[in-house]
């Protein structure tokens, strides 16, 4: 990767994860977030290739018996993935457009994950399993290695086999992560990845097989209820682990400077997890106000910008095109109701979004309340405490 994009023997392997060529494999590329460019390609499953891997992952599951052998080949699994961080970093950056230093976290955290769960006392190998099953988990973009671990982890010890439906934005890590499970025997089909432009067709192939005995889902809201309710149909059992957002509540009382630092950590930084808490909005009182509105624009207008493979960035860029628009039309429909936005320096690039401050915001606006794409941090201004009462808050002194 020392041009910015995948080296032609990661692309191969990628290109072929089962190491051989069955046939013509449609497939599609995975662009950069700060550019655009083609960085990777991704073998896309279709209802013509998607037997191959239940078929792959039900032969996996029928011989698994004890928790021994999960437990030795996730250890196995977490010494490649070592040897291998910077690596996959690389790609975390090059196809989410997340920071090289947050990425690194990212990998150094799965590893942590692989690591408690391999020094755990081993199950004893004597206890028999009844015949294993298999577990159909969809992942979106965000920490694309830490989430697949840790679902790993969790269809693994439980005695089912995983097949994973990674995003289309981040195919290239978890393909990548397969790549280093495998060993070439039956074992391998314990964990599969099938990247897919059909979510819903690979949805509906999984509910419909019959060894499949588990959905697990890590995204967004809307995406999760889509999935809760086709499961429900299917009375199939379904775990969805959604981003949550809360307000972060500030004290009259409290230090402007190293609150602000807190803030600036929990509202412009990637948190460890996909799932972790993050800030829908800033609740300040009226009072310091103009102060910690001022202070906030003064830090994040410190904040780099740009490349995510760049040491010194902070942010990168949105995930793509949807996600600028989406965050566009959040900050219009604000600033129409009163909300004012800090003077940002425009970008070169939409997806180039510079981390900005929407002050007068209300708690009633989706900005406040719905999904937020990048980095923005509306701020409500509150008269009296009592305005908090019914507002479950993060408390913005906490350690970041």
């Amino acid at each position: 990767m020392l041009d910015g994009r995948l080296d032609e023997a990661t692309q191969r392997l990628l290109a072929h994860p089962f190491g051989v060529r069955a046939g013509v494999i449609r497939h599609f590329d995975i662009n950069s977030p700060f550019d655009g460019s083609v960085v990777g390609t991704a073998p896309d499953t279709d209802c013509r290739t998607i037997a191959a891997f239940f078929e792959r992952v039900v032969i996996a599951a029928g011989t698994l018996h004890t928790a021994q052998v999960v437990q030795e080949r996730l250890c196995t699994w977490a010494k490649r993935i070592a040897v291998q961080r910077e690596k996959l970093a690389r790609t975390i950056s090059l196809e989410t457009g997340k920071p090289i230093r947050f990425a690194r976290v990212e990998v150094l955290t799965a590893l942590a994950t692989l690591d408690l769960y391999c020094s755990s006392p081993a199950v004893s190998p004597a206890r028999e399993w009844t015949a294993a099953q298999v577990t159909f988990g969809i992942l979106n973009w965000c920490d694309p290695v830490l989430s697949l671990v840790t679902e790993t982890v969790a269809a693994l010890s439980n005695g089912r086999a995983l097949l994973v439906k990674p995003s289309t934005r981040a195919s290239l890590s978890s393909l990548s992560l397969a790549a280093l499970w495998n060993e070439g025997d039956d074992l391998d089909g314990l964990l599969c990845v099938a990247p897919s432009t059909d979510a819903i067709g690979m949805l509906r192939a999984a509910l419909m097989h019959s060894r499949v005995s588990e959905v697990r889902f890590r995204g967004s809201r809307e995406v999760g209820n889509y999935i809760l309710r086709a499961c429900d149909e299917a009375l199939v059992p379904v775990t969805v682990t959604t981003v949550t957002r809360s307000p972060f509540a500030v004290d009259e009382h409290s230090d402007i400077k190293s609150v602000c630092d807190s803030i600036i950590q929990r509202a412009f930084f990637p948190p460890l997890r996909a799932e972790a808490e993050r800030v829908s909005c800033l609740y300040v009182p009226d009072s310091i106000g103009d102060s910690v509105v001022s202070a906030l624009i003064s830090r994040v207008s410190q904040l780099h910008v740009g490349d995510p493979l760049d040491e010194r960035t902070d942010v990168g860029p949105l995930i793509d095109d949807v996600a600028a628009t989406l965050l566009e039309e959040q900050i219009e429909e604000a600033v129409a109701a009163g909300a004012v936005l800090s003077a940002i320096e425009s970008a070169a690039e939409p997806r180039h979004f510079r981390p900005a401050i929407l002050d007068y915001a209300q708690p009633s606006m989706r900005v406040c309340q719905g999904e937020l794409e990048g980095p923005l941090l509306p701020v409500v201004r509150y008269k009296h405490p009592h305005e908090l009462q019914d507002v479950q808050m993060l408390n913005a002194d906490s350690t970041a």
